[in-house]
């Protein structure tokens, strides 16, 4: 093997190393959240349980933030499976990438999960689930549209650079917490291949876990898609000057 290839293996490593430790920040944070959301609002879970929703969504969308805060200056901070597959389809990433942070990201947050249960003294909560009051064509395209603009968020505000990109890993947070708002009453939110397979894992609830694969890496490749139609038509020429420091 030569230096520079040595040089890549090592590279592709210490990155797909970064996004299993990012991942089991993120899944920690979040699922943990879980845990003392229960808990904490037990009381009123059965007549209201709008509080631990909210609970629940900042811990999933600040913990994602703080993960991608940590980790994007040296894998990108990609932190989801589905993220992969758009910047893949967006030509953004190459295969064996997409593959070794798959891999990456399911072992940090099968790890992550297995904690969460062996650290929080109540029964691990969490798993990814259609629950009743929707359908699975609903649950489906749920989790597919929210990932859709998940995916397209990270395009257009992470992989493509301005002056806003530093603040990348806030708002893909705040979208995270705004899509946990939506859809935590009804598939408990995965948008997050990664996330469901270690729940599910450590749970053993696989009831129509396809959707939260098939769902998330369907809306990503939309938004790969729509990303490479606006950089087909140069898009930065539509209303250029965005980024100038003088008014055009």
């Amino acid at each position: 093997m030569s230096r520079q290839q040595n040089n890549k293996v090592t590279k592709l490593a210490v990155q797909s190393f970064t996004e299993c430790l990012g991942m089991f920040i993120f899944i920690f944070i979040s699922l943990g959240g879980v845990q003392s959301a229960l808990k904490t609002s037990s009381a009123e879970l059965a007549v209201n349980p709008t509080l631990a929703y909210i609970e629940i969504a900042m811990c999933f969308g600040f913990g994602l933030a703080t993960a991608i805060f940590f980790s994007y200056r040296i894998s990108g901070g990609a932190l989801n499976p589905a993220v992969n597959f758009g910047l893949f389809v967006a030509g953004a990433m190459d295969p064996i990438t997409l593959v070794a942070y798959t891999v990456a990201q399911c072992l940090g947050s099968t790890a992550a999960c297995a904690a969460v249960s062996a650290i929080f003294p109540a029964k691990f909560a969490g798993a990814n689930q259609v629950f009743p009051g929707i359908s699975i064509v609903q649950a489906f395209f749920l989790e597919l549209i929210l990932t859709f603009g998940l995916v397209l968020t990270v395009l257009f505000l992470a992989v493509e650079k301005s002056k806003i990109t530093f603040f990348a890993p806030m708002m893909i947070g705040i979208y995270v917490f705004i899509a946990h708002l939506l859809s935590i009453p009804y598939t408990n939110t995965s948008i997050n291949p990664a996330r469901s397979l270690g729940a599910s894992i450590i749970t053993g609830t696989w009831e129509n876990h396809w959707i939260f694969w098939v769902a998330p890496m369907s809306g990503g490749a939309v938004a790969g898609l729509i990303y490479r139609f606006y950089k087909m038509i140069g898009y930065e020429t539509l209303n250029a000057g965005q980024d100038a420091d003088h008014v055009v």
